[in-house]
């Protein structure tokens, strides 16, 4: 089972790299990242506060979780309805980090990644994928880019909005980069064992070229 971990804060580009390096590696990608964001979705369309850790583990403890292959890639299914595009609204983004630091849903999540990725090995990316989820795994990848330039990619990824937005935008980001790496559970970290990459420097085919090159030559020196 090869298991590829990307890991970093929100914007830097893991989405694409992860999904490009997978496509190359003929392996499944797994977004852990939309599993989050599957559970705060559900949450709110439930009218429960993601904030609220009774609520959120009464609610995983009642709904139908799975994570379908379509087109070499694991989609979310809650409650036998895929939530798509509906996960990556600001507002689902506002709630998934409040969700994601309860200790039992992370378990809960991660157990489910663990059997995803031992069917037949994945690329998977998230924020504690090398250091939690599959910390004995050789293929570890950091990456990183300055706040600014990842809130310019993720007004991209929203089409585009005004400066106001724009502000309020990077201000969350910022908030949520603080509450990933202060969380009791799985903070956002790295450490040697990693390879650390700024993505503000190169397109993602340049990342992806890099990570796939470093896979290889993992795997070409562990088999001589």
């Amino acid at each position: 089972m090869t298991v590829v971990a990307i890991d970093g804060p929100a914007g830097v580009g893991k989405s694409t790299v992860a999904r490009r390096v997978a496509a190359e590696l003929g392996v499944p990608y797994l977004d852990t990242g939309a599993m989050y964001r599957a559970v705060a979705w559900k949450a709110l369309e439930d009218g429960l506060d993601p904030a609220d850790e009774s609520a959120m583990e009464e609610l995983i403890g009642r709904i139908k979780f799975e994570l379908r292959i379509r087109e070499a890639e694991a989609d979310v299914v809650v409650d036998g309805f895929a939530p798509g595009a509906s996960l990556r609204t600001p507002r689902v983004d506002a709630a998934t980090s409040r969700v994601a630091v309860h200790p039992r849903v992370r378990s809960w999540l991660v157990a489910r990644q663990r059997e995803f990725a031992a069917r037949e090995g994945a690329v998977v990316e998230g924020r504690d994928i090398g250091t939690v989820v599959f910390p004995e795994t050789r293929y570890k990848f950091y990456l990183d880019a300055p706040l600014e330039v990842r809130t310019e990619r993720r007004l991209r990824q929203l089409g585009g909005l005004d400066a106001d937005d724009r502000e309020s935008l990077r201000r969350q980001i910022q908030a949520r980069d603080k509450r990933d790496r202060q969380r009791r559970a799985s903070p956002l970290r790295h450490d040697a064992s990693y390879e650390m990459i700024d993505t503000s420097t190169g397109a993602a085919d340049q990342i992806a070229a890099r990570i796939l090159a470093s896979v290889r030559a993992a795997v070409a020196a562990a088999e001589r």
